[in-house]
Order: C-alpha cells, then sequence, then structure tokens
C-alpha cells in the first residue's frame, strides 16, 4: 500500500533511495552538529568519499538533503560550505523554538501514551547520573533525545519534523558554548518537571515550563556568545 502522509511518503522516498545514502547523511551531518566539520568550511566531496569508503552518490544525495536542512549551503559550480554559525539566524531559530517547543509539550502532555511517559522518565534518571558524574558533553546528547522524545509524544509529525530541524541549529552552539554555561543543573530539573506536567496531563504547566527552559537557554547562549 502507497503512502498518503506526506511525510510517510518522503520517509519511505528516502528508504528506497538507499541505505549507503542514509549512512552519508547521517554521518556527515554528526560531524557537522559535533563541529568536527567547522561552520563556514569547505565540504571536500573526495575526501569525504574516502573517510566514508562510499561512493559519489550517496554523498552528494546526503549533501542535498544537508542543504535543505540548512546545515550546509551549496553553490552551483563552487562547492560547498558548512553553514556558519550566525547569531541573527539562531535568534530567529530561538524565537522559532519559543513558540513550537511549549506547543509540543502541551500536545504530549494530551497524547503522550504511557510508554513514551516512561521513556522520558528514564531519560532525566540517566541525564540525572551524568550531571552527578560531570559529565557535560553526554548531557547533550540526552538533551537532544528528551526533546526528540517530546516531540514525538505529540503526536504531530509535521511539527516533530520542524522541531529536529531547528534544534541541530542549536546543538551546534551547544558543542561551542557548554563550557561557558552554568544552568546545566536547572535545566536537568526542567526536563523532571515537564515530565511530571506530561504525566499528569497538566497541559498548560507543561507549556510553561518548557517555554522558561527554552528562555532560560537563550538568554544563557546568547550572553556566552558575546
Amino acid at each position: 500500500m502507497l503512502p498518503t502522509s506526506l511525510l510517510a511518503a518522503q520517509r519511505r522516498q528516502r528508504i528506497e533511495n538507499g541505505s549507503q545514502s542514509a549512512e552519508a547523511y547521517a554521518r556527515i551531518k554528526e560531524k557537522i552538529l559535533t563541529l568536527e566539520l567547522a561552520p563556514a568550511s569547505a565540504l571536500d566531496e573526495n575526501a569525504l568519499m574516502a573517510e566514508l569508503g562510499l561512493g559519489r552518490t550517496p554523498v552528494r544525495e546526503a549533501i542535498q538533503r544537508l542543504a535543505h536542512d540548512s546545515l550546509v549551503v551549496v553553490y552551483p559550480r563552487r562547492g560547498t560550505l558548512v553553514a556558519d554559525l550566525n547569531m541573527s539566524d539562531l535568534q530567529k531559530v530561538f524565537e522559532l523554538r519559543l513558540t513550537l517547543e511549549p506547543f509540543a509539550a502541551e500536545l504530549a502532555a494530551k497524547r503522550a501514551t504511557l510508554q513514551q511517559v516512561e521513556n522520558l522518565e528514564q531519560l532525566f534518571t540517566k541525564s540525572a547520573k551524568l550531571l552527578r558524574k560531570g559529565n557535560t558533553h553526554q548531557l547533550i546528547q540526552i538533551d537532544h533525545e528528551f526533546h526528540r522524545l517530546l516531540a514525538q509524544a505529540a503526536h504531530n509529525e509535521f511539527l516533530e519534523e520542524t522541531l529536529e530541524r531547528l534544534y541541530n541549529q542549536v546543538l551546534r552552539l551547544w558543542y561551542v558554548s557548554l563550557h561557558k554555561v552554568s544552568r546545566l543543573r536547572e535545566a536537568v530539573e526542567e526536563h523532571r518537571e515537564v515530565v511530571l506536567a506530561v504525566k499528569a496531563h497538566d497541559a498548560e504547566r507543561a507549556a510553561h515550563i518548557m517555554r522558561a527552559h527554552i528562555t532560560g537557554f537563550q538568554s544563557e547562549f546568547l550572553a556566552a556568545s558575546q
């Protein structure tokens, strides 16, 4: 049966495009998000092909997807650059997250399954342990997973995909500024409060806490970048 949902059709197409293209996309994206490929640096297709052990077609298909995600900029006949960390752009990303993430938390409080709530609780437990150990870089991955799971719990695929693309932009800022961020403990506690609100089906409180969570990090990241 063919998918009738737009997003389902897009995901099916990505699978049909082949696992090598998906692998290239995932691995190059990881290099960009973790700053192994620095902002504004040039992408060398031949070097990527050699490093990844993949052909030109999957690498080029991956680059096109990354361009769609606004993680690279393709200049015809001139090459491809990793998107720069432009603070004006990031401010606009935060503006969108400040609207959409509380909405996702609100929907999650109304729609999350018992399993999704349990997954969020387990993630909070893991993040609390990492915080006690001082493993801050792994907390970045946990934070990403938390926001991804919460978006899934909203049961709106369009919202989920939009938030993932927005978070990818902020994720690079995490790696640049993490050593300057002081509110990690508060952030973990805010995650706990969001999960409790979702579990209690308190949509208004879930949205309120998420809005404070995004605002707090926005202020600290902007201060750290100056």
